[in-house]
């Protein structure tokens, strides 16, 4: 894997910087790589995992795959491809669907069904068990992802992902939230770490982990006496760390609407049974706007809200 250092990312160390442009590596992961001799800056083999960049630079990373391997084998699975060119893929993922094999989930994942639909056109800087993802959502998160067909594509799009300005690219998001957000706009910025009891879940912290920055704003909201409510809610994402708005939802003290993770264990019965009984957190990708590092266009794709959602419209 090469990954292009910008003058953004001057000053960091290079663990840090490395674990925040490439979503599936840990700084953990890094350093063994690091003290593995894996990896290389301009040439030069890094030996101290605390180095900092000074410069802009291109890094060599030699071994790439994750920790567990599976066969990926395709699968003839039903995709609403949205668009297609030379270069990516943008498809509108159904909930339920998880990104790329896993433990527990090593068949009937997006990876076999666009290793069937599209064979030998996938970026491969993932590694052999995530061709072609660039950036992933929850498995009962819904909505427009973006694949990536070449290293070139899958390279540019990776840096455009952690561009915080949001000028190149742009992910927004409709969420049902428990309660009204005040103010009804506004910048949630945070780190988030993995939570230090549950690796399945991650947390919002003043200092620790990586940096987070959600934009949101509350469309409209119901109540059902003075002190219940729900709200409909617009997210933007200006990074990409896993759970993000998930988090930072729960961190402003409004929870998803069906998150069993972050969300409410006991629901009270003012609320109608199409919130009580909501079988996934109720959030949706709508919109996923870029400039196309290739032909320089401005895309704009949108995806209505599933029928689960449309209920709780």
């Amino acid at each position: 894997m090469k990954i292009e250092i910008t003058d953004s990312e001057i000053g960091k160390r290079i663990d840090v910087a490395i674990s925040e442009m490439v979503h599936d590596f840990s700084r953990t992961k890094i350093q063994k790589l690091i003290k593995s001799k894996k990896i290389v800056c301009n040439g030069e083999v890094i030996l101290d995992t605390s180095k900092k960049i000074i410069a802009p630079c291109v890094i060599k990373i030699e071994d790439c795959e994750p920790e567990y391997e599976y066969e990926i084998i395709p699968e003839r699975i039903n995709l609403d491809i949205v668009f297609e060119d030379e270069f990516i893929i943008v498809i509108n993922k159904p909930a339920g669907m998880v990104c790329h094999p896993a433990p527990g989930h090593k068949s009937g994942t997006l990876v076999n069904a666009i290793a069937y639909h599209f064979k030998n056109q996938l970026s491969n800087i993932g590694g052999t068990m995530r061709p072609g993802i660039v950036h992933r959502l929850d498995k009962d998160t819904s909505g427009l992802m973006l694949i990536a067909k070449t290293n070139d594509a899958h390279i540019a799009f990776a840096n455009l992902f952690a561009n915080e300005k949001g000028n190149l690219i742009r992910r927004k998001y409709v969420c049902f939230v428990f309660g009204v957000p005040y103010p009804r706009s506004g910048k949630i910025e945070t780190f988030i770490a993995r939570h230090p009891h549950n690796r399945q879940m991650f947390i919002a912290h003043n200092s620790r982990g990586k940096k987070a920055i959600t934009l949101y704003e509350v469309e409209k909201s119901m109540y059902f006496s003075s002190t219940k409510a729900i709200s409909k809610i617009h997210c933007e994402l200006l990074t990409g760390r896993t759970h993000q708005i998930r988090v930072h939802m729960k961190h402003i003290g409004h929870n998803i609407i069906g998150d069993i993770i972050y969300g409410k264990s006991k629901i009270e019965p003012i609320y109608p049974l199409v919130i009580r009984n909501f079988p996934r957190q109720a959030l949706h990708s709508y919109k996923l706007e870029f400039q196309h590092p290739f032909t320089h266009k401005w895309l704009c794709f949108t995806s209505t809200l599933p029928q689960d959602m449309l209920n709780l419209c």
